[in-house]
């Protein structure tokens, strides 16, 4: 038997590499023979690096450079070759401030272009920006201007690739614009946000006619509080997070001779199919008739797309709790481990499984 597990990290639990550990070591106690290949993945946010580096190796390179509120730090970033593989939220992450007026207005991707002329400087030939986790909402200006250009003069990055990978598929301004779509969570009030998308509006019809780009029909732009309209002013491209790493990780060779794919997030609901890991997972899967299977922190009423994607959907949870329990690493490797032993139990001891089920007993 031969299993595919690639589980997105559980935020603010365990990584991805822990996850699919304890889902190997569920597999292996009820299978010891069979073949389990894991893929540390992400889709475009938290863990990015990680995945890339666990996949195809690499050297994290540190950088003195600002935050988004302009406070000295040092993030990493990740050489692997020619290619640099930077994460947003290493910089400019929501998780540096606490969300309040104060800080949507003062936040700044300025820090991030600290890590683009280093890579640059470095050879790097293609840079991956991951979007995710950001708590900026500047339109992309601060990473310009840090650049040494601006929206009136785009700077010279010539030479680089620049390719940002995004989850989101929103505009940079109106309703499914940057401002009104993540503004709230970042700290704005409708005023504010009601102002943040005027300039943005002002922004598309400036590039629109001076750069003949149109911001509002390439979607993804608005990821990133605007950032990626600015990897679009780069000459960059916006791609699905999940399907660059999972490229790059060349996961689908090994799904074409797989039995079971096991994938899985923190919380699954409607959204999961907007391009998270599972859903990447499981259209991969579903290309070769492999069946699929979630472990997730929580499940939402309505899964959309993925209850016809999916053979099945489990929480990890054994029973009622406090949510600052269930994210507990150390529980939740336990409940995900003890999960997988059941459900392997339950698909390969049952009478699908019996031919596998009289392998083990001679085996004994």
């Amino acid at each position: 038997m031969e299993f595919v597990v690639a589980i997105d990290s559980f935020k603010g639990s365990a990584s991805s590499h822990e996850l699919n550990q304890a889902v190997k070591s569920g597999i292996e106690q009820v299978l010891p023979e069979a073949k389990v290949h894991t893929f540390a993945i992400a889709d475009g946010g938290e863990g990015t690096i990680s995945a890339v580096e666990a996949g195809i190796g690499g050297v994290q390179i540190k950088v003195s450079t600002v935050d988004l509120l302009g406070r000295p730090i040092v993030a990493e970033y990740l050489m692997a070759g020619d290619l640099a593989v930077i994460e947003a939220a290493k910089v400019v992450g929501i998780d540096k401030i606490t969300p309040s007026e104060q800080t949507i207005q003062e936040a700044s991707t300025f820090g991030l272009a600290q890590l683009f002329l280093d890579a640059k400087a470095r050879g790097a030939h293609e840079i991956l920006l991951s979007l995710g986790g950001t708590g900026t909402s500047d339109g992309g200006l601060g990473l310009l201007e840090g650049l040494g250009g601006s929206f009136e003069q785009l700077p010279d990055f010539s030479g680089v690739k620049i390719t940002g990978l995004a989850d989101v598929t929103a505009v940079y301004a109106g309703e499914n614009g940057y401002a009104k779509v993540f503004g709230q969570q970042k700290g704005g009030t409708p005023e504010l946000l009601e102002q943040q998308d005027q300039k943005a509006q002002q922004v598309v019809q400036r590039i629109k006619k001076n750069q003949n780009i149109d911001l509002q029909k390439i979607a993804g732009t608005g990821a990133a509080g605007g950032l990626g309209g600015a990897i679009v002013l780069l000459a960059g491209q916006l791609v699905s997070g999940f399907e660059k790493i999972a490229a790059l990780l060349e996961i689908e060779e090994v799904i074409k001779k797989a039995d079971l794919v096991i994938t899985g997030e923190g919380r699954m609901d409607f959204q999961t199919a907007q391009g998270k890991v599972p859903f990447g997972m499981a259209k991969l899967a579903a290309k070769y008739q492999v069946p699929t299977i979630a472990f997730v922190g929580s499940l939402g009423d309505n899964l959309g797309e993925m209850e016809e994607l999916l053979l099945a959907a489990y929480s990890i949870q054994k029973g009622p709790g406090s949510l600052e329990k269930a994210m507990q690493k150390e529980r939740t490797l336990e409940n995900l481990e003890f999960l997988t032993k059941n459900v392997i139990k339950t698909r390969y001891y049952g009478e699908q499984g019996r031919a596998t089920r009289e392998n083990l007993a001679q085996n004994k």
